[in-house]
């Protein structure tokens, strides 16, 4: 992607490399996510997924090349502007990383007492009373992470993701090992970001999920970026690598939303 479709708040992820024990796990990946758009990254087990999205939301450097968010390098930035960025970037982690020592509630007020430490006691029990009223969580309050089973606390983490209203919304996986009403609870969550122009930059295997909120795709195999773009170019590829990855999920995507039929001009691009 050429540097002129830069704009600002964007995160741009240029020329990424990792590599571990002679393994190449990102190979020279380049994109810019779209602004305000919703973009599933997909791919097979190993390819890479949550490494690239780790990269992209800087939390832990390339060995190659660097990723930048209104300009700001993500990877090199420190003290007030490290501090600033992470308060306009949130991630959801795949398995929770709660504090284990901190109770749920604590977890959630953290971000809040960190980044505004003069912020009334009030306001972050307000913040937070409104941002689970959806989610049966408040009763798990004064527990430890240890005492939640493994959906609720990734449940938990979610929503300690949003509690800063961040900018860029990153998320692995959200609605894996949770109950149906949850996951529709967070699909629901999603939406309404989506709808308030929060970037979302996530991987999901939920072909709900990816009907309901999918702008973009991002298919990665055994390290690099194969396809990326609106979902409408990306499920017409001809790479049928490319194609065997979509299939897992667009195939059922139409169970969901019908406009999915109209993205694959009522043909069927993986036969």
């Amino acid at each position: 992607m050429s540097d002129t479709t830069f704009t600002e708040r964007q995160i741009r992820v240029k020329s990424a490399t990792l590599v571990r024990d002679d393994y190449t796990v990102l190979d020279d990946a380049s994109v810019v996510f779209p602004r305000g758009k919703t973009t599933i990254i997909m791919g097979p087990s190993g390819s890479g997924k949550s490494t690239l999205l780790k990269i992209a939301a800087g939390l832990f450097p390339p060995d190659t090349g660097g990723v930048t968010y209104d300009g700001l390098d993500i990877t090199a930035s420190s003290g007030e502007t490290e501090r600033q960025l992470r308060q306009r970037l949130g991630f959801a982690f795949q398995d929770g990383a709660l504090w284990q020592n901190m109770t749920i509630y604590q977890n959630l007020a953290l971000p809040l007492q960190y980044h505004f430490p003069r912020m009334a006691r009030s306001e972050i029990d307000e913040r937070i009373n409104r941002l689970v009223a959806s989610f049966p969580v408040r009763r798990h309050f004064p527990l430890r992470p240890a005492a939640l089973s493994g959906g609720e606390r990734k449940i938990v983490s979610f929503l300690r993701a949003l509690i800063l209203e961040p900018e860029v919304l990153f998320f692995d996986e959200p609605t894996s090992f949770v109950d149906n009403q949850s996951a529709d609870r967070i699909i629901a969550v999603l939406e309404t970001q989506r709808r308030r122009g929060t970037t979302l930059i996530g991987i999901s295997h939920s072909a709900e999920l990816t009907a309901r909120l999918a702008d973009y795709l991002l298919v990665i195999i055994a390290g690099r970026i194969r396809a990326f773009g609106p979902v409408k170019e990306v499920v017409q590829t001809a790479d049928r690598e490319v194609q065997t990855v979509l299939t897992e999920v667009l195939a059922d995507a139409a169970t969901f939303d019908g406009d999915i039929l109209d993205l694959l001009d009522g043909s069927d691009p993986f036969s």
